[in-house]
Formats: C-alpha cells, structure tokens, sequence
C-alpha cells in the first residue's frame, strides 16, 4: 500500500474496530499498534508457556496408530 492512503475504510483483523492511528502494516493487514503488541505478547508467551512444558506435536502418535491402515 502506498504511503498517505486513508485508513478510515480499513478495519483491525483483531478487534474488528475501525482503524485509527498509530497503525501498522504486517502480514498483509492493517492492525492498531496496540492490537500488535498484545498479539505479539500473547505469542511470545504462549511459545515460551509451551517450550517450558515441551508440548509437542500428537501427529506421530497418530501415524503410529493407523500405521496399519496405510
């Protein structure tokens, strides 16, 4: 998008509220920068939530079970 264009027709993908500014542009969208930051934040903390806890994925466990179905 080019610089100066009005935001005023955009809405945030995250709160779903008409944009104002400050904004930012990332992953092909338009957000309020507070709207961002949380997201980012929560992210953050989920990926260090689950590093703390090693989750990992279940899709070995079920290719072992219907191992025999392939």
């Amino acid at each position: 998008m080019q610089l100066g264009i009005e935001l005023h027709s955009h809405h945030c993908p995250r709160c779903h509220q008409k944009l104002t500014m400050p904004a930012v542009y990332r992953d092909h969208a338009w957000y309020h920068t507070a709207c961002w930051q949380d997201g980012a934040r929560q992210l953050a903390n989920a990926t260090r939530l689950a590093a703390a806890f090693r989750f990992q994925s279940h899709l070995p466990m079920m290719h072992n079970i219907y191992s025999d179905t392939l």
